[in-house]
């Protein structure tokens, strides 16, 4: 990994409630273990800087997630950061984000954050209307979202990103467009637009089962999706992935390292790390390994204080495995995939590896471009299958 670059995830999993649609991992607490917690990061950290792959990579993009990362102090993310420059070289242009709730932080906390070295934050503002808080479970107020928007940009933040959330059960399409249009009064240089997900087990997907409540339907949906992607076209912002938007030059460059196959570190319970080559418990794997840290936090900690890492399982990915991944990633992008890469990088043409690529083109679902393919309006709307087509 000599001359090459790589990303840090630091994985942050304490919130002070979890909501009901939430499969990460993640755990409500009104206390947590602050200073044991850092420790094991940095110990994990310095442990991964003294050997390859990531020993020789310069880390572009440091990305605080959780959890609530915004629990901890900045003292805390500062010692972290730290760390971090002291085990590696860093880009001159660090990107470094900290994923932070409403509700959890104040412009005293987030003047603290950009002092010490966090110059991105991605806020989980997910709605502005009471109701639809309530239903997704979310502790924070409207009035919240407000203040700890303006609260950022009062402590100097000019690269905020706001996360909204549709396709919430019972919502309209006028609560949506009312959601975009506050969103971007507030002027964030990237908005993440999902819709909600009914992950397996979550409680949100036990009362969905037992009728609970009713998803919205599928053309709902599609229709939600349109909104939102016309609504933000309109006042600047560039859709650059199926659910992220961006003024020119904001994209999220830790995520682009992820849908372009960049090698990535994960600390923390739970985190997922990836090199393209070799890792540590696999060096003669030629198609990339991931691996997947223990997620209970004090195991973990256990494992780093014993082992140097927190390591629980790790997989070789197979040929037919890497170039699954590396189209659906891809396709991810608005700038799409690349028949001249996947061809440098697997030694097959694209079209042989994956024959229905011409079926994906006859039926409008990508643009029949020479070498690039990218996902139509059509193929916006069945991302989903045509990600899963690869497999």
């Amino acid at each position: 990994m000599s001359e090459t670059t790589a990303s840090l995830y630091v994985h942050i999993p304490w919130c002070l409630s979890r909501c009901p649609y939430c499969d990460f991992n993640t755990y409500a607490a009104r206390e947590w273990p602050e200073e044991a917690y850092a420790d094991a990061l940095v110990g994990e950290l310095t442990w991964y800087a003294a050997r390859p792959p990531f020993r020789e990579a310069t880390i572009a993009t440091v990305f605080f997630g959780g959890g609530t990362p915004s629990l901890f102090r900045p003292a805390t993310i500062e010692r972290i950061l730290s760390a971090v420059r002291d085990a590696f070289p860093v880009a001159a242009e660090l990107e470094v984000t900290l994923e932070a709730n409403p509700g959890t932080i104040d412009r005293d906390r987030f003047t603290g954050l950009r002092s010490v070295g966090v110059n991105r934050l991605s806020l989980g503002i997910q709605t502005f209307h009471p109701r639809l808080l309530e239903a997704l479970g979310r502790r924070h107020s409207v009035e919240e979202s407000r203040a700890a928007l303006a609260a950022a940009r009062e402590a100097g933040f000019d690269n905020l990103s706001l996360d909204l959330m549709y396709a919430v059960p019972t919502q309209t399409q006028a609560e949506l467009e009312a959601d975009l249009t506050e969103a971007v009064a507030f002027a964030p240089e990237h908005v993440s637009a999902y819709a909600l997900i009914y992950e397996p087990g979550t409680p949100l997907t036990r009362d969905l089962e037992a009728g609970r409540i009713q998803r919205v339907s599928e053309d709902v949906e599609a229709e939600m999706f349109e909104t939102v992607g016309a609504h933000l076209a309109s006042a600047g912002y560039a859709r650059y992935e199926v659910s992220n938007y961006a003024r020119p030059g904001r994209e999220a460059r830790h995520n682009q390292a992820y849908w372009r196959g960049g090698p990535y570190l994960g600390l923390g319970a739970g985190a997922h790390s990836y090199a393209p080559e070799a890792a540590p418990m696999a060096a003669d794997a030629s198609h990339g390994v991931r691996w997947q840290n223990v997620r209970d936090p004090a195991r973990y900690r256990t494992a780093v204080a014993r082992d140097g890492h927190g390591v629980g399982e790790h997989e070789r990915l197979t040929r037919t495995q890497a170039m699954g991944e590396f189209c659906w990633l891809a396709l991810r992008e608005a700038r799409g995939l690349s028949a001249a890469d996947f061809q440098a990088r697997f030694g097959a043409p694209l079209v042989e590896a994956f024959p229905h690529v011409a079926a994906l083109r006859d039926e409008g679902l990508v643009e029949p471009g020479d070498d690039r393919l990218a996902l139509t309006r059509k193929g916006l709307l069945l991302a989903d299958s045509i990600f899963a087509s690869f497999f």
